[in-house]
């Protein structure tokens, strides 16, 4: 009896190591992303005068792709590197009811799990559908 009961309890605890260690290996990880707004045309610089006449000035976001594994803590850190009045932006992922103001020459935090697995646009309310980007969040496994 005391043989069966310590077998129950070897194999107890290697089921129980196992199950640790696979919690660890899908353990949520915190992703520090840096982005910056990019400017493509500008009305300030006189040789691209004829692309903001035609289409206006040019925005992005750099990176404009970000991706994470589903389950980690992501922090953006997302700084408007525009400088004018009217160069104000925003960080809007629908997908994660993000909405954030990015005043001309700030940085800005925004933090949030990535809960949900697949492809998540972004983008500038302002100057959509041109400064926009995607979320890429892999399924955890």
């Amino acid at each position: 009896m005391r043989k069966l009961h310590f077998r129950f309890m070897l194999a107890g605890a290697v089921l129980a190591a196992g199950l640790l260690g696979a919690t660890a290996a899908f353990a949520a990880t915190t992703r520090n992303i840096y982005i910056q707004t990019v400017t493509w045309a500008s009305k300030d610089n006189p040789a691209q005068r004829r692309v903001v006449a035609k289409f206006g000035e040019v925005y992005g976001f750099a990176p404009s792709t970000i991706t994470v594994n589903q389950g980690d803590h992501v922090v953006l850190h997302i700084r408007n590197l525009e400088g004018g009045g009217d160069d104000g932006h925003t960080f809007t992922l629908p997908g994660y009811g993000i909405n954030k103001s990015l005043p001309p020459l700030s940085t800005e935090t925004v933090s949030f799990t990535a809960d949900k697995a697949g492809v998540f646009p972004f983008h500038c309310e302002f100057h959509k559908p041109w400064m926009s980007g995607e979320l890429v969040v892999r399924p955890s496994k």
